[in-house]
């Protein structure tokens, strides 16, 4: 795995299963993901998460800019 800020992005594949797997709604509010929706790591990666659809999550920017880093 690429390290440095490259290797925290989600690649498209898997922007495309987490979007999949939500449903096409924010996994925090349950809005209708629109374009320009966040891929969200559940498990920081400051706090040893990995960038997998594992530990992802499909976003509103809302919902993500109120979680933060939590």
């Amino acid at each position: 795995m690429a390290s440095g800020p490259a290797s925290r992005r989600f690649p498209s594949r898997s922007r495309v299963a987490l979007f999949l797997a939500a449903v096409g709604r924010c996994a925090g509010c349950g809005v209708r993901l629109d374009p320009g929706w966040h891929a969200d790591h559940v498990d920081p990666v400051r706090s040893g998460g990995s960038t997998t659809p594992a530990n992802g999550q499909a976003l509103c920017p809302a919902c993500n800019m109120r979680k933060g880093g939590r």
